[in-house]
């Protein structure tokens, strides 16, 4: 075999291997450009090894091949540096040699498909390149061994395989027979062929040679090389075979396991408090006006605008979950959206939190203002709620703040109504847990479909009266006014919260006032229950569960004109302020699509309040209001009683009740003194157990880290936000802390994690550490330490005049 045929055969072989890499690698791209990456490679992978195999060494070609990567990758592997010149060169280039060792974990770590977001292109155009340069090598320079030139053919369906999706393809088949994952089995036999095909050439190329020249080959030699060539290529079908077999472990199982499913980040909103918590500290004076951020669109605008998605009820609050609902990851590219539209985010100074103004999202965010790179590498979406946040600075990031912005495209197709039945067959949550909400569902007799869950919201809303306050306080007047200017809105106090308690109160007060109403009353007189958004979006939330549907809360801002708000809320157009900000319910019945429903009640309709035995008018009338000024009745006109004679009991009860009153205040007002004595030990036990039992070895060590460090600040010890985990472990100055420190840093950083053993070292570490901290503190110290606040981000100054000093050099002042 002349080396010209070899060499054609050869780029035959490669460019086929090539093509079935592109298959087996697009969904995790998804983008052409993969082609790009792909061909740059083959070709000057397979073109540097076949012009240096007969001039240059195979190291000398080496190291012209790596020269060659770092002059194509930022063009080839990372188009998107070219956006920001010229800083993105640089930027660009560094992530392209980085990603030689770090872009499979970072592919790895991404939802698909990836697109072309920063350099995640790099692991693909790596391994074409060196494929098709290990393979032209192998096959222009080994001689004999020319056949091994095949295993490298397999590398990139291999790619493809490891690093793409865990979904399997949809079987093949009919009644008893069915092909389980028919493409991935597909591609590894075309792989198989290819490889097989080049063995068979490049193994008999001698003997066909020797027959053209009328020689009998082998005449010198024995039949052992002969017989490694057929071990080389039945080895090599071989595993390419085992490998696709060992893609369907089972026939009724339609996902696979890859590193993917392994390493996929966690980044967990935990310390954070609920949004929906914060929701009235929008609406106070101060914030009422405040400027949040602008909006503008190329074309329509979306309906709303999503900030944070709360899909997790405890009684206590809503906030994210602890499942696939509460996990973010980075966004590497946006999915088709219908009727998309670019919309340009910036962000005021009256906003300040993780969570991003987003709707549905057809592109990756091009961020922009001073921290514009710093927000790019911190944007991540849950992709199965939409949500968006940008964590800059990690733990403790103020997230996006007055200068911040993007542009992105957009959905701005309204949302269809709500259809079809519930997604579950009965409620799925506790309704003895929640008696009042219970009653007030028996007593409307609605039927468990999306026409009836519409009817209770309606009617929640209706019998609702829209308050933002418990008083009249200063700085809690202006909502007040607007709403009273406009629709004749007058104050009901109303309690912020939205705890399980609180909303069976809100319950409690629309089933007692339908009680005392009667049957056949009309509206007005069912007007009872006083609260904002915060507490009817729980409410109708935990309606849509008790009704079998799938339900979550959503904060956020809606966008139009007068006609896209609700009394009391109204939408933004261009700035949005605190007074937009709104909350409402999205809800999933069987049809498995999200539905927004308004749940803020209405400002109209003051509320009625009946007393027990009360008869109501048959034809009710509503009395005039006339400006009439109230005036005391003059002195001594006043009814008098018939005898002024005073007995003992009334002698006695004058003196009594004053007593009994003040024993009873006091008595309150010492066990409000109690509750925070009781209640922060409490909580700082159940933030160490939820630490202490989280399922995944990494999380489970990050959290003991986090206690680790938590227990040394409630000690006194300062710890600077940018030291090092190696800086504190010396800081903390205990043998545990400093390996625990290493330990912490490997869960982060290192590509094989901890093990549970390792991590359940961290928390002994933990136990130890605090064992020996806390024998050289007085008990003045450890009452301090057991109180301190710190680690809940509040500084408070000691009881006897100065801050709190390190537990070390505390206890070395008492010695």
């Amino acid at each position: 075999m002349t080396n010209i045929s070899r060499l054609l055969t050869a780029m035959l072989v490669i460019a086929l291997s090539t093509l079935l890499g592109i298959i087996a690698a697009w969904p995790i791209y998804e983008s052409w450009w993969l082609v790009v990456a792909a061909v740059a490679g083959a070709v000057i992978g397979a073109g540097l090894a076949a012009l240096g195999a007969g001039r240059l060494s195979v190291l000398a070609t080496s190291g012209v091949l790596l020269g060659l990567y770092v002059l194509t990758v930022v063009p080839v592997a990372v188009p998107r540096a070219f956006e920001s010149m010229p800083s993105g060169l640089l930027r660009g280039l560094l992530d392209g040699v980085a990603g030689i060792v770090l872009g499979w974990k970072q592919l790895l770590t991404l939802t698909l498909p990836v697109g072309t977001y920063q350099a995640v292109m790099v692991p693909a155009y790596l391994v074409f390149l060196v494929s098709a340069f290990v393979a032209t090598t192998l096959a222009l320079r080994a001689g004999r061994f020319a056949p091994l030139a095949a295993l490298p053919l397999l590398v990139p369906v291999a790619f493809g395989t490891v690093f793409g999706s865990s979904s399997l393809s949809r079987a093949l088949g009919q009644g008893f027979f069915s092909v389980v994952a028919p493409r991935e089995l597909g591609l590894w036999l075309a792989a198989a062929a290819v490889g097989a095909g080049w063995v068979w050439f490049s193994a008999g190329a001698a003997r066909r040679a020797a027959l053209k020249l009328g020689r009998v080959p082998g005449e010198k030699r024995t039949g052992g090389g002969r017989a490694v060539r057929v071990l080389i290529g039945a080895g090599t079908v071989l595993v390419a075979l085992v490998a696709g077999l060992a893609l369907a472990p089972v026939l009724d199982s339609n996902t696979r396991q890859v590193p993917r499913d392994r390493i996929d980040p966690e980044i967990v909103l935990r310390e954070r408090t609920s949004p929906l918590a914060s929701y009235r500290a929008f609406k106070r004076d101060a914030t009422l006006d405040a400027p949040v951020f602008e909006v503008t669109s190329s074309s329509d605008l979306p309906e709303q605008l999503r900030l944070a998605v709360l899909d997790t009820y405890d009684g206590v609050d809503f906030h994210i979950g602890k499942d696939a609902l509460g996990r973010f990851t980075r966004f590497p590219s946006g999915a088709e959206v219908s009727d998309p539209a670019t919309v340009r985010v910036a962000i005021s100074e009256g906003y300040s939190d993780v969570w991003v103004p987003t709707a549905g999202l057809g592109s990756v965010p091009v961020f922009s203002g001073p921290r514009a790179t710093e927000l790019a590498d911190a944007f991540y979406v849950n992709r199965l709620t939409e949500a968006a946040i940008a964590v800059p600075g990690g733990r403790d990031t103020t997230g996006l703040e007055s200068g911040d912005g993007f542009s992105v495209i957009m959905q701005t197709t309204p949302a269809e109504p709500l259809t079809g039945g519930p997604a579950a067959g009965g409620a799925t949550i506790d309704l003895e847990s929640m008696p009042e909400l219970a009653a007030w569902l028996k007593a409307q007799d609605q039927p468990a479909t999306a026409e009836g869950l519409t009817e209770l919201i309606d009617r929640l809303r209706q019998r609702g009266y829209l308050s933002h306050s418990i008083g009249q306080s200063e700085g809690e007047q202006l909502w007040l006014e607007r709403l009273s200017a406009r629709y004749g809105t007058s104050f009901q106090s109303s309690a912020g919260g939205h705890s399980l308690a609180r909303i069976e109160q809100l319950f409690s007060q629309l089933n007692t006032q339908q009680r005392l109403a009667g049957e056949d009353t009309s509206a007005e007189m069912l007007v009872a229950a006083v609260g904002d958004d915060e507490q009817f979006a729980t409410a109708a939330a935990l309606i849509a569960r008790a009704l079998g549907f799938d339900s979550r809360v959503v904060l956020g801002v809606r966008l139009g004109d007068e006609q896209a708000g609700v009394p009391g809320v109204p939408a933004c157009l261009d700035e949005c302020t605190g007074e937009h900000l709104a909350a409402w319910v999205e809800v999933r019945g069987r049809e498995g699509v999200w539905v927004p429903i308004d749940v803020t009640p209405q400002v109209t309709l003051r509320p009625t309040t009946l007393e027990e035995g009360e008869q109501l008018p048959e034809f009710a009338t509503t009395p005039e209001e006339r400006d009439a000024r109230e005036v005391d009745p003059p002195l001594g006109l006043g009814e008098r009683s018939e005898t002024s004679d005073v007995t003992e009991d009334e002698v006695a009860s004058s003196w009594l009740i004053p007593v009994l009153r003040t024993v009873g205040l006091s008595a309150a007002a010492l066990l409000l003194l109690a509750v925070p004595l009781l209640f922060l030990p409490f909580a700082k036990r159940r933030r160490e157990k939820a630490r202490r039992t989280e399922v995944d070895p990494e999380l489970k060590a990050l959290g003991a880290w986090q206690q680790l460090v938590d227990s040394a600040g409630d000690a006194g010890i300062e710890i600077e936000p940018s030291a090092s985990r190696a800086e504190i472990g010396e800081k903390l100055g205990t043998a545990p802390a400093r390996w625990a420190s290493g330990i912490a840093a490997k869960a982060v950083f290192s590509a094989q994690g901890v093990t549970d053993e390792e991590a359940e070292w961290m928390w002994a570490a933990v136990e130890a550490d605090r064992a020996e901290r806390s024998a050289g503190m007085s008990l003045k110290q450890r009452l301090r330490a057991r109180y301190a606040l710190g680690t809940y981000g509040v500084k408070l100054v000691q009881l006897f005049g100065r801050r709190a000093e390190s537990a070390t050099a505390q206890s070395d002042s008492d010695r």
